[in-house]
């Protein structure tokens, strides 16, 4: 998949052109250690994306369980039957 040997993507320091890097996973590519934080495989600047996306997806999700709490105020959307005067009832949610 990357144009780098195994051996070369997992080390956690690799000299290119005289510097100290390591392979970024998400950018495939080698950036120089200060770009990572600790022992971790991605940049920072790609990691700060990745966070990014995962906070609007949570954020869509946290808006979704605030308007069901909305409705009765339990975090449970509040039903009300109405049936038909036939043999057969028929339930329909308002």
């Amino acid at each position: 998949r990357h144009k780098v040997c195994q051996v070369h993507a997992k080390a956690p320091t690799v000299l290119v052109a005289g510097l100290r890097q390591r392979f970024c996973q998400q950018c495939s590519r080698f950036h120089e250690l200060s770009e990572f934080d600790g022992t971790k495989r991605s940049c920072r600047r790609r990691l700060a994306g990745h966070n990014e996306r995962r906070r609007k997806t949570s954020q869509g999700t946290k808006l979704e369980d605030n308007q069901c709490r909305q409705i009765n105020g339990k975090g449970t959307p509040k039903l009300t039957f109405s049936s038909n005067n036939t043999s057969l009832k028929n339930y329909q949610i308002l």
